[in-house]
């Protein structure tokens, strides 16, 4: 397991390292014995390396949560690259998520950092033959949220019992995310051989692609049709795991959603070692120890999470997330795509048309043309400011908020998604979709004044067991939805049925595809902007 042995960092001492080295071929040695051990598995049971798991029905699907693909990364594996998880005897129970990572809800502390688990969804019959795996990747800015759910648009509930009846097998899981998933600092890149750090995250990502790539066959998937689908961060961070050297032979077919496009441009190393790194040692009165290190794995997890919170969602860059450390991720991914050098598959990418609706208040009120003028500066910066503000003119909008919400989706969302999509469809014959989702939730007062906000379209994908009642035009939404995304992941190509065409983006067209009421191919969306977007220089790090 390459992400769990020879990417393991260093302790600091040789005992501690042997000992790490010494459980690694232990966990393989008796994971092929667990293997071996439920050889005679019933209709309920898989067996994985590390030993036999039973799911339980749920909704006409056979659900297997809380599989653990990592050891718990506690004590002295906090900060480290992700080890081999411990075998186990007999056969486990696997009907309950597991403890989601540790993240800031409310004013408190919550989750636990044994959290490395994931969750699979087959036919109730195993299938005779495999099945595409669609492994979703949540959003949640790197900082929040679970394989379990979002409570977001009246609470969301990641399973599979939507798509699994389309002839797939579903995956969610859940990483270390925050302080704990990507904190960057020269104490820590000391420990490591390669000099670097953060990125642990981005490591339990691999770590459960490779788990998938070995085992999921146990559940009827197929490992060599891994569909990675994803919202906001989790659309963002496929981008950057698709140009890891780590992931070769892992990807198949990705859709980024509401993805925040950017993340195919991170931060440097240096850049979170200077910026929240620094602040993380700072805050938690680590910087005077002679063992920066040891003092932080000294923290509690409420103190360590609590030092520097990532705060809100907003149209500002994020406090923690992956870095390009010359390693995991080798160069910035956008780059290695020109250059050719990452996997080409088909692709989904798209984003919602207000995007930032629900986040932009973080500028403070935008009521005039003064403090419309000073948003813009505050998200894009003095020097760009003028030419950005005159690409809006105010009396075209029905309020100068609504022209910073057009203007901070343009600028970060939807023109990215061009600007992302038309690279990709450049350099790769592998077909690329863009979309853009433009309906609302209208059966919720509170959801239906947020518009076609930020994730919006992810509901869809999921069966609706939240406190939002679908209309019948949300449900026909979704029947498009699960029927494109469920058959981009079992051919590389969305169309069929009696779905509305939807045309394949190139590095000169602007088709994309417009979900909404009625559904429905088009061209040319905020070409004006997105042209006049390719010209502007956004802030680093991005959002």
């Amino acid at each position: 397991m390459k992400v769990g042995f020879s990417e393991r960092g260093r302790s600091g001492s040789s005992n501690v390292l042997a000992m790490l080295c010494l459980a690694f071929f232990l966990a393989v040695l008796s994971g092929s014995a667990g293997a071996a051990t439920c050889a005679g598995a019933t209709s309920d049971v898989a067996c994985t390396d590390l030993g036999a798991v039973r799911g339980s029905v749920e909704n006409g699907t056979l659900a297997f949560k809380g599989i653990p693909y990592a050891k718990p990364p506690t004590g002295d594996l906090r900060w480290r690259p992700p080890q081999p998880a411990v075998p186990w005897n007999g056969t486990r129970e696997a009907v309950s998520y597991a403890p989601m990572c540790p993240q800031i809800i409310g004013k408190n502390v919550e989750g636990s950092e044994d959290c490395l688990y994931l969750n699979v969804w087959r036919p109730v019959q195993k299938p005779k033959h495999l099945l595409p795996v669609m492994v979703w990747l949540h959003g949640g800015g790197n900082q929040s949220y679970s394989g379990a759910g979002d409570p977001g648009f009246g609470g969301v509930v990641y399973d599979g019992e939507k798509l699994v009846p389309q002839g797939v097998v579903f995956v969610s899981y859940s990483l270390r995310v925050g302080v704990l998933g990507f904190l960057a600092h020269p104490s820590l890149d000391a420990e490591r051989p390669e000099k670097i750090s953060g990125n642990y995250g981005s490591q339990d990502q691999i770590a459960m692609l490779q788990w998938l790539h070995r085992n999921i066959a146990a559940f009827g998937g197929d490992p060599s049709k891994m569909f990675l689908f994803g919202t906001s961060a989790g659309g963002g961070n496929i981008c950057a795991l698709l140009t890891s050297p780590m992931t070769k032979g892992l990807i198949h077919g990705v859709s980024m959603q509401s993805s925040v496009p950017t993340g195919c441009e991170i931060p440097t190393l240096a850049d979170v070692e200077r910026g929240t790194g620094n602040a993380v040692v700072a805050k938690t009165g680590c910087d005077s120890s002679s063992d920066i290190a040891a003092c932080l794995r000294g923290k509690t997890v409420s103190e360590i999470v609590s030092a520097v919170p990532a705060g809100p969602f907003t149209v500002f860059p994020r406090v923690y997330g992956p870095n390009m450390d010359g390693h995991v991720f080798v160069d910035q991914p956008l780059a290695l795509i020109k250059q050719r050098k990452y996997p080409p598959v088909p692709i989904i990418i798209g984003n919602t048309a207000g995007e930032t609706m629900h986040f932009i208040d973080a500028v403070g009120p935008v009521v005039d043309a003064a403090s419309f003028a000073g948003a813009v500066k505050k998200v894009f910066g003095a020097t760009q400011a003028d030419r950005i503000v005159a690409q809006y003119p105010l009396d075209q909008y029905a309020t100068p908020r609504a022209a910073f919400v057009q203007l901070t989706t343009d600028g970060e969302f939807t023109c990215q998604s061009r600007r992302v999509a038309r690279t990709f469809a450049g350099v790769q014959d592998k077909p690329v979709f863009r979309y853009v989702f433009n309906h609302t939730l209208e059966n919720d007062p509170e959801q239906k004044a947020l518009g076609p906000t930020h994730t919006a379209e992810h509901p869809y994908l999921f069966n609706w067991k939240g406190t939002y009642k679908p209309t019948p035009t949300d449900l026909d939404i979704q029947r498009h939805i699960i029927s494109y995304w469920s058959r981009m992941a079992k051919t590389g190509n969305p169309n069929g049925g009696s779905d509305p065409f939807w045309p394949n983006a190139s590095s000169l067209n602007a088709a994309y595809l417009e979900i909404g009421t009625n559904t429905q191919s088009k061209t040319g969306v905020g070409e004006a902007h997105c042209d006049f977007w390719d010209t502007v220089q956004l802030p680093w790090p991005h959002l």
